[in-house]
């Protein structure tokens, strides 16, 4: 087996019809990788056509895809037999208009074999906003899918949903068959499981984009109208670790104290943490697969352990860095401080 160690990719540019310009701004030394119309960066997805090459080293040049053809059980662990596939994708999303209202597939859904092999939960960590950007998810309480359908008609299906205001540092989880939308805008990182399905119900005439097709009997079997978001989490800017979205349980219901009556819990696919350093830490992890680490602000060393080998990587802001599932034991030396995302699979 080839040499294992954590790997950078090239990020992959999508020119959206409703991008925004904020990630050259946020990320100044990459600007180039972000061309005018970029509204999509892929930094890791394992999908048709938008699997980043790794960057660097021995890999160089190679898909995600290709790596785990060669690597599978030392980069999943465990989980790695029963997946075709990697699991996650993550991506930096820059809206200037809204997106389409639209839902992705659960599960249930895809494994039917009507569409794809797993559904798509996906989460959002704002990293700009400007004043009253919002995202819209799921209806407002007391409404139906009749309420949706006769405001889908009428060219108003916003007007069922909720609205939620965002700013920076905020996390909301959105899960598979829940209608949504982001609003322009937002720059934000995008933690999703590894499915390219959307589906489509409206996607706002008024704004004199080019039409895009719209899947609207598809998305309503794939929608389910009763689901409620969770509460946003405000990642904090105090030093250390911070849990966004634990592992297994997602709240999505309008009870603050339980789960009774219409509240529903539902999996979470990931997990996804928040560290803020400003000195050396270190950090072990208590799951048993692969590790992903995203640079928002600053830089690090970041220095991994496990199955008797350590490797040293350099992250700087927008690095996405893959650490394979032998890997358990983490050193992180901030340059000055350092903002990282860690994300994993469940």
């Amino acid at each position: 087996m080839a040499c294992v160690c954590p790997y950078l990719f090239d990020r992959i540019a999508l020119s959206k019809p409703w991008a925004g310009r904020r990630l050259p701004e946020l990320f100044p030394a990459i600007a180039a990788d972000f061309p005018p119309g970029t509204g999509e960066s892929i930094e890791l997805a394992d999908l048709p056509g938008a699997s980043p090459q790794v960057r660097s080293g021995a890999a160089r040049g190679k898909t995600l895809h290709q790596l785990l053809a060669e690597q599978r059980p030392a980069i999943l662990g465990p989980q790695g037999g029963s997946l075709q596939d990697f699991p996650l994708a993550l991506k930096f999303i820059d809206t200037a208009q809204p997106l389409s209202i639209q839902v992705h597939p659960q599960d249930t859904f895809g494994a039917a074999g009507r569409l794809a092999s797993r559904g798509k939960t996906e989460g959002w960590l704002i990293l700009d906003a400007a004043p009253g950007a919002t995202i819209y998810q799921g209806l407002k309480p007391g409404l139906r899918r009749e309420h949706f359908e006769r405001a889908l008609k009428a060219g108003m299906p916003q007007e069922t949903m909720n609205a939620r205001e965002v700013r920076r540092g905020d996390w909301l989880l959105n899960p598979a068959g829940m209608v949504h939308a982001l609003g322009g805008g937002l720059t934000l990182l995008e933690i999703q499981q590894n499915c390219g399905i959307t589906l489509r119900f409206f996607d706002w005439p008024e704004l004199g984009r080019q039409a895009r097709e719209l899947q609207v009997e598809q998305a309503f079997q794939a929608c389910d109208f009763t689901l409620m978001p969770a509460e946003a989490v405000r990642a904090s800017h105090d030093e250390g670790l911070q849990t966004l979205q634990a592992p297994q349980l997602a709240r999505f219901c309008g009870e603050q104290d339980s789960c009774d009556g219409d509240a529903r819990c539902i999996g979470s696919p990931f997990g996804v943490q928040s560290l803020r350093l400003s000195k050396a830490a270190r950090h072990v992890k208590d799951w048993p697969g692969f590790t992903i680490f995203t640079c928002i602000e600053g830089g690090c060393e970041l220095i991994v352990h496990g199955a008797g080998e350590i490797h040293t990587n350099e992250l700087r802001p927008a690095d996405t860095l893959l650490v394979p599932a032998l890997f358990n034991d983490f050193e992180v030396y901030p340059r000055q401080s350092v903002w990282l995302v860690e994300s994993y699979s469940t």
